[in-house]
């Protein structure tokens, strides 16, 4: 449903209105909100990324602007329900796109209202959403959202610096809760333009995993225009080539056409980690356990069960956690001996049998020596940013 606004004359707007990403509640009850907006050209609508937790009703208002940066017109248009992301697991609030028409072009902000006519709180920057002529980059990580206060800044670093050499050229982290450790770190490589922030203030509790089924739709949709693959893994997790001649990521998809591709995992336990070993005594202090643990548990999970993907932005539509919602094009489920993923992490169990663990040193050999390198180079230069520009409560940065 579409039409002309005849109200937007009576409306009072300003630049303390103007938002780039932030949870904006749609009704006086707080069951809808949404988060960020994106345009795209061919269907000819505005898409929002949100949150809801019982039938919605609202108005979406496109605003469209003049050169010179004044308003020309305001069209309203039904806030549609156009796609549920999140299976019923319990949780009050459920992962959700909307959608608005906007027949007549790109508006340059969005607004979500109860109902025609009224105040808006808040304008969305409205950003385009569609396949560019070339792209800035090959490959953009999308990491789940920090909370409780996460300050692991040695499993950052490890992350950044594997993924890095493993093809990633850009990293958007998405923040809802970090200590100051995190930030500091955080920060650098933003001026590096390695790591892009995206601040998460997520106004519920009541949501799977701190809204991460929205947030992976949201930097989806922000990549669309940019980067031809992104790719889905979490702070404990890597997706590792396994051939010998394949190094790479750019390696692995080279001769593949397909719109996704997902990786079985497999977990390496961190309290089966020797600290008497003979590792290298660099990985040891900089905790780099993607070098110190060699071992990972038998099970190889089935696609689908705590596996992740590489998928093409211009061939899916949605993302789920573990696998695509759809692709115009083929999804490989990658064998074992192919690629896999990699999850270090710990079980809390001190009595872990390894006797029929199975043996990969595929991280060690691969990158080993220049992962070690690169991540001394870092925390060196982590330690110069810390001195010039982060709070003096960030020193301790383990």
């Amino acid at each position: 449903m579409y039409f002309k606004s005849k109200c937007s004359t009576n409306m009072k707007l300003n630049k303390d209105m103007l938002s780039q990403a932030t949870w904006i509640p749609v009704d006086t009850s707080n069951s809808t909100f949404v988060f960020s907006a994106y345009y795209e050209h061919a269907a000819k609508h505005v898409v929002l990324v949100g949150l809801k937790s019982s039938e919605v009703v609202g108005t979406c208002q496109l605003w469209f602007a003049h050169g010179n940066g004044t308003f020309d017109r305001m069209e309203e248009s039904a806030l549609e329900l156009y796609q549920d992301l999140t299976p019923y697991n319990g949780q009050r609030y459920v992962s959700y796109l909307f959608r608005c028409s906007s027949p007549n072009g790109q508006p340059a902000y969005a607004s979500v209202v109860q109902t025609s006519c009224q105040q808006p709180s808040k304008l969305i920057v409205v950003k385009v959403s569609e396949t560019p002529k070339s792209y800035k980059r090959k490959f953009t990580v999308c990491l789940m959202p920090l909370f409780g206060n996460f300050s692991d800044a040695h499993s950052l670093v490890e992350w950044v610096e594997l993924n890095l050499l493993l093809g990633a050229e850009k990293f958007f982290v998405y923040d809802n809760s970090s200590a100051e450790n995190i930030r500091c770190v955080l920060k650098m490589y933003a001026e590096r333009n390695i790591v892009e922030i995206v601040q998460w203030p997520i106004p519920v509790k009541d949501v799977h995993y701190v809204g991460q089924i929205a947030q992976l739709q949201d930097c989806l949709f922000r990549n669309k225009p940019e980067s031809e693959f992104i790719v889905n893994v979490d702070m404990d997790e890597f997706i590792i080539p396994r051939k010998d001649n394949v190094r790479t990521w750019s390696d692995f998809v080279a001769n593949s056409s397909s719109g996704a591709f997902i990786f079985r995992n497999t977990f390496f336990l961190k309290e089966t980690y020797d600290e008497n070993s003979s590792s290298n005594a660099l990985a040891k202090q900089f905790k780099l356990y993607s070098l110190l643990l060699s071992k990972h548990e038998p099970k190889v999970w089935v696609h689908g069960q705590r596996s992740k993907y590489i998928a093409r932005t211009s061939m899916v539509t949605w993302l789920r956690v573990h696998d695509v919602l759809q692709s115009s094009s083929q999804i490989d489920l990658v064998s074992e001996d192919q690629a896999m993923l990699f999850h270090y992490r710990y079980w809390e169990n001190k009595n872990v049998n390894t006797d029929n663990f199975v043996t990969d040193e595929t991280v060690i050999r691969k990158y080993g020596e220049t992962l070690v390198d690169n991540v001394k180079r870092t925390w060196t230069e982590i330690e110069a940013h810390r001195l010039k520009h982060c709070e003096p409560s960030s020193k301790n940065t383990s």
